[in-house]
Formats: C-alpha cells, sequence, structure tokens
C-alpha cells in the first residue's frame, strides 16, 4: 500500500516567500509494514511539512527508492520476511547519505544491534524512536531534521541522496 501527499499546484508560491531562496519541501520514505503506524507517520510527517511516501515491505521501498529521491527516512526494524538490518544493507550497497529515522518496538538488545548494524555500514542515523510511536517525538525529530537541512547550504543539502539503484 503507498500512501503519498500530494504536491502543491503548481503556481500556488507562499507570497510571503517571494524573492526568497525557496527549497522544496523534502521528501519522506516512510518504510514500516504496519498499514496504521505507516498512515500515522505520513499524517504526521505531512503536517511537519513534507511529502511522505509510504513502503509496506522491503520491495516496495526499494521500488520507490528506484523511481525516485527521498530527503529523509524512517525505518521500522520489523518488515515481515525481511528485516530492517537487510533494508539498512540495502542503503549501503546504493550508497544512502541521507538521515534515517529508525522506529522501532523491538527491546533494547535489537535496538542496540540495528544501531550497531547502522553505524558500522556509515549509515546517517539521525534518531532512533521506540513503538508505539508518540507523535509529538516523531514531529520534534522530523522538525529538527528540516531545520538542518534548511540550514545547510545549497549545495551541502542532504538530499536527494537516494538515487535510483
Amino acid at each position: 500500500m503507498l500512501e503519498q501527499s500530494a504536491p502543491s499546484a503548481p503556481g500556488q508560491e507562499d507570497p510571503a516567500a517571494a524573492g526568497s531562496v525557496q527549497r522544496t519541501a523534502p521528501r519522506l520514505l516512510v518504510i514500516d509494514g504496519d498499514n496504521l503506524h505507516r498512515m500515522v507517520i505520513c499524517r504526521a510527517a505531512a503536517k511537519a511539512g513534507y511529502l511522505p511516501a509510504g513502503a509496506a515491505s522491503y520491495d516496495e521501498a526499494v521500488r520507490l527508492i528506484q523511481q525516485g529521491a527521498f530527503d529523509c527516512v524512517t525505518l521500522d526494524l520489523s518488515l515481515g520476511e525481511r528485516a530492517g538490518v537487510e533494508m539498512m544493507r540495502k542503503f549501503w550497497v546504493i550508497g544512502h547519505k541521507v538521515p534515517v529515522i529508525i522506529i522501532s518496538g523491538g527491546d533494547d538488545a535489537t535496538c542496540s544491534e540495528s544501531k550497531n548494524v547502522a553505524e558500522s555500514l556509515k549509515l546517517n542515523v539521525w534518531e532512533s524512536i521506540a513503538k508505539p510511536v508518540d507523535i509529538s517525538v516523531l514531529h520534534d525529530s522530523l522538525e529538527r531534521l528540516k531545520a538542518a537541512r534548511e540550514q545547510a547550504p545549497a549545495d551541502q543539502q542532504p538530499s536527494p541522496q537516494i538515487s535510483p539503484a
């Protein structure tokens, strides 16, 4: 199941932003096998100013990555047949450099192991958030990430870094 917010209609720009350097809304890939969690994360991301796209599985996430670039990712470590650790390895193979927010309902040992895998692959883990997701914590994390992106010089933007594999 794919959830994606609709982009703004062409020609509808914020008049207050006229004349300033505009950056497009960051694109967020939400990888979560649970429909409800994915939908909640996508809605929270849209409210935080992101353009979210949801993937329910490893294979769907890979297809979306092949179709376009994303500025950041939320990754549930429980993806059914293929664990989030496999998704992290795929990120490494394709040269993923964008921030990843790890979301997990697993115990501390699982989270720690996943974080170690991410660090060994030199992935850009922005934060880890426990399930059930506290929407205010997720929103704050996304806002901090967006602010960091907006403060970075245009030539050092973290997006788009995930490119078609």
